[in-house]
């Protein structure tokens, strides 16, 4: 965690020459300060400060951006042990002229940067007494040594609160940008998911029907087609079996009709488009009239306000079972019943008075039920045996 924020540190502070332009200001702002305060000008002591001053710039700007790139604690500790003595030997120099403990208030800021914990507290301590040993040195006097200890300490303060707020702000807008990065990137993804969901389910829905067309009109028109020639090669011999064959194809052709209807109806209806669930069941109804299969619609309790995916898993139920119904049940009549009294689920109840079946693995159109009820966690359970129709129970949550 540590490596991380001097990391995060190191690109906020190193990444322009902004840090290094406001450190070489700051110097030489206290230089103008010393010169310009200094009352016994002597030429050695002023060469001496100015080519100290370029090695502590050049130091603090090269050296320093050598350290933070290598992280390597002994290496910063080096260079504060360097800038530290280089800073106390020009304030000593200078006598103290000027405000020169601004020389020094740059090493806080840096100081930030490089270390944290009880490092950070170590370095500006040794500022601190680098500084008041130079005060000592050309003053000779404690009084001016204590003097300009609340000065230097709160100076140190200010560098190291404004420059943790800096990083801080400079941390916190990294966050957010790679955080928005990051978001869209999950955004295009998103999209990118949704297009194919809706692809798949396009070609899951296109083979479904091509299934049911296959299975279903195919099935009736190859039947249609044996009655008729079955017809047609007993018409000169024996009209009633011919008539017989061709009152079955015309039968046969009725079930494909209902068939085409439905596919047809299939198409139409936009789940996206709300529409009232009486009405999406009694259109589901339908097709048991196109057959003579009587209907038998009962709603109990009061009825309540279904999402749009509740009212679609409960039409393509209804769908579905009347298709089954009609196609291979033979039966009379056919039943659906709807209830609201729970308060936390809809029960629903199908049956037929058909000739049921032994076998309730089902085809696709049974198991696309099941999934649908799955989809919305519901439950489903199939009640049939041979002659004696087929009895569904099914509980859906409103929402």
């Amino acid at each position: 965690m540590k490596e991380t924020n001097f990391i995060l540190k190191t690109k906020n502070l190193n990444n322009s020459g902004s840090a290094d332009l406001a450190f070489a200001i700051v110097v030489l702002a206290s230089y103008f300060a010393m010169f310009s305060a200094i009352k016994s000008p002597n030429i050695i002591r002023i060469v001496s400060m100015v080519l100290l001053g370029i090695a502590y710039i050049s130091i603090g700007i090269y050296i320093y951006a050598f350290c933070l790139k290598r992280k390597n604690t002994h290496w910063n500790l080096f260079y504060f042990l360097v800038q530290v003595s280089l800073g106390s030997l020009i304030v000593f120099l200078g006598e103290g002229s000027g405000f020169s403990a601004i020389l020094l208030l740059p090493l806080a800021g840096q100081a930030v940067v490089m270390f944290s914990g009880y490092w950070l507290y170590i370095i500006n301590g040794f500022i601190v007494v680098g500084y008041l040993i130079a005060v000592k040195a050309y003053s000779g006097e404690w009084t001016n040594v204590w003097s300009t200890l609340p000065t230097i300490i709160a100076g140190l303060i200010y560098i190291m609160i404004f420059t943790q707020m800096a990083l801080d702000e400079e941390n916190s807008r990294q966050r957010a940008e790679k955080l928005y990065n990051e978001l869209e990137e999950a955004n295009l993804r998103l999209m990118k998911y949704a297009n194919e969901i809706e692809e798949l389910a396009t070609i899951q829905e296109r083979n479904r029907l091509a299934r049911e067309i296959h299975d279903g009109l195919g099935h009736y028109l190859t039947t249609i087609l044996i009655q008729l020639q079955a017809a047609e090669a007993v018409l000169p011999s024996d009209v009633n079996k011919a008539m017989d064959a061709i009152n079955k194809a015309k039968n046969q052709s009725q079930l494909a009709l209902v068939d085409v209807r439905k596919s047809i109806s299939a198409f139409r209806y936009d789940p996206y488009v709300p529409e009232d669930l009486d009405s999406l069941i009694k259109k589901a109804l339908i097709p048991c009239s196109w057959v003579g299969i009587s209907t038998n619609y009962e709603v109990n309790g009061e009825k309540r306000s279904l999402s749009n995916i509740v009212n679609t898993t409960i039409f393509r139920i209804v769908q579905e079972t009347v298709n089954n119904t009609c196609k291979y049940s033979k039966a009379n009549n056919y039943y659906f019943s709807i209830d609201f009294s729970s308060k936390d689920e809809i029960k629903i109840r199908i049956k037929d008075d058909g000739v049921g079946a032994g076998n309730i693995q089902g085809g696709y159109g049974l198991i696309g039920i099941k999934e649908r009820i799955a989809l919305i966690n519901g439950n489903i359970k199939i009640d049939t045996h041979p002659g004696q129709g087929f009895n569904i129970e099914i509980s859906l949550p409103y929402e």
